[in-house]
């Protein structure tokens, strides 16, 4: 989605520009950049170019990196389409061609939407919020979009956004019990809630995770938000580099708990999350937002192309999101394209009605009973091309937290073999691995041949 509003007015004004720009791949670019995520038709439309053209352009920059195919959620028309994406590659191959995002079309644009938020302003001071709060919460609606609209607005609606700025990840010091602040402000939790729900299911860009009985938020467009996509996306696509270019290593052998860690680690040294501090008495965030980084990551890798069933290979060996309340619920549906607001934060989706896994995945003939890899019904093979056991059919598993239990102590077992110590022969000082039979340097055994 656009970060500003596209209007017919903006559209106009984006088309009548295009036309100044002679280079057929900076066209493509500019469009993404200005208009958002669009089909392949809607480019070939808006661009003037032919199909062909189009389509010659659209590969170099996916070839480059400039451009990402994705799935998109048409808010309008409540369905997931395919459409283009400018990277950050792509913004600034732009911009060295002094062709940019350009702010001023958007300038009356943005002064409409403030001029429709002057109620909430005046409800803001009233109620005695400071000037710098009213400013960011209003910076936060504009970065949420036109969908925010589509809302009603009332007192309700604006305690909420009150609510969720002084509980965001990124005003700490802020934080305000949910009783409390109905208490203060005299509205009931049931309204909270229900606009909460409203602003999550409503496609803006929020994020929310629990700790407890606290309740945290921040936006996709928010330093947290930019920086967690961008570390998630920039570590995923270095795993699968090394993945393949290790030997004997597959795409579902990407250790998605250590991926989650690593990216944590970044957050944690950038001040943008916090750990539990005992000695000053602070209660951290660390675990509870790790566990949906692990959501987004699975939901950045589907969009990426990954296969459904490398996917479920990937969340088995998970010791963390499987545990977390409404995890393997929630994951079925995320592997499954669900865009549900309840998916994709963590948080309690007890009463979500549930996806089974083999509706879901319906190439899945079950998770093989010695290491819980995912099994195909069209594998040609009943050899498991993970642990090598040659099973029956009416063998395979069936319940998904039998499976997990197996892949993570699968998963343990095979880092074991991986190690490496010194050759027990003390005159050998070669390095062996646990696995190996004998070793290779003086052929001392280390371990029967079975």
């Amino acid at each position: 989605m656009s970060k500003f509003v596209v209007t017919a007015k903006v559209k106009e004004k984006v088309l009548s520009e295009i036309k100044k720009i002679d280079q057929n791949e900076l066209r493509i670019l500019y469009l993404l950049r200005n208009l958002g995520p669009l089909r392949f038709t809607n480019i070939i439309e808006y661009s003037g170019l032919s199909r062909s053209t189009v389509s010659k352009y659209v590969k170099f920059h996916i070839s480059k990196n400039n451009v990402e195919k994705r799935i998109y959620r048409n808010p309008s028309k409540n369905i997931q389409e395919q459409r283009y994406f400018i990277t950050d590659l792509g913004t600034e191959k732009l911009g060295e061609e002094n062709i940019g995002y350009d702010e001023s079309i958007y300038f009356s644009e943005i002064n409409d939407l403030i001029s429709n938020l002057s109620e909430l302003k005046n409800f803001y001071k009233e109620i005695s919020v400071a000037e710098s709060i009213i400013t960011d919460i209003t910076r936060n609606i504009i970065n949420m979009g036109e969908n925010y609209f589509f809302i009603e607005q009332n007192r309700d609606l604006y305690l909420t956004l009150f609510y969720i700025y002084n509980n965001s990840v990124l005003t700490r010091d802020f934080k305000f019990e949910i009783t409390e602040f109905c208490k203060h402000y005299n509205v009931k939790k049931l309204r909270i809630d229900f606009y909460v729900d409203r602003l999550l299911s409503s496609d803006l860009g929020l994020y929310m995770f629990s700790r407890g009985e606290d309740r945290f938020f921040f936006h996709r467009e928010d330093v947290l938000g930019v920086s967690t996509i961008r570390l998630i996306k920039d570590n995923l696509i270095n795993e699968i580099v090394e993945l393949n270019i290790a030997e004997e290593k597959m795409i579902s052998d990407l250790d998605l708990d250590k991926l989650a860690e690593d990216i944590i680690e970044n957050l944690l040294e950038m001040e943008l999350i916090w750990d539990v501090n005992e000695s000053q008495g602070i209660s951290g965030i660390k675990e509870p937002f790790e566990m949906l980084v692990e959501k987004m990551i699975i939901k950045n890798a589907l969009e990426m192309g990954i296969p459904k069933t490398s996917l479920m290979d990937i969340a088995l060996q998970s010791k963390k999101l499987l545990k977390a309340e409404g995890g393997k619920n929630s994951l079925y549906n995320i592997i499954n394209n669900s865009e549900r607001y309840e998916d994709l934060n963590l948080v309690s989706i007890s009463e979500s009605e549930e996806t089974e896994l083999f509706q879901s995945l319906k190439l899945l003939s079950g998770f093989c009973p010695k290491c819980g890899k995912t099994v195909l019904k069209n594998d040609l093979s009943n050899l498991c091309v993970r642990c090598g056991l040659n099973f029956e059919n009416k063998e395979l598993l069936s319940d998904i937290e039998a499976a997990s239990e197996l892949s993570v102590a699968y998963k343990i077992a095979s880092l074991e073999e991986e190690k490496e110590i010194e050759c027990p022969n003390p005159n050998c000082n070669y390095y062996v691995k646990t696995s190996w039979v004998e070793c290779p340097e003086c052929l001392t055994p280390l371990k029967k041949k079975t």
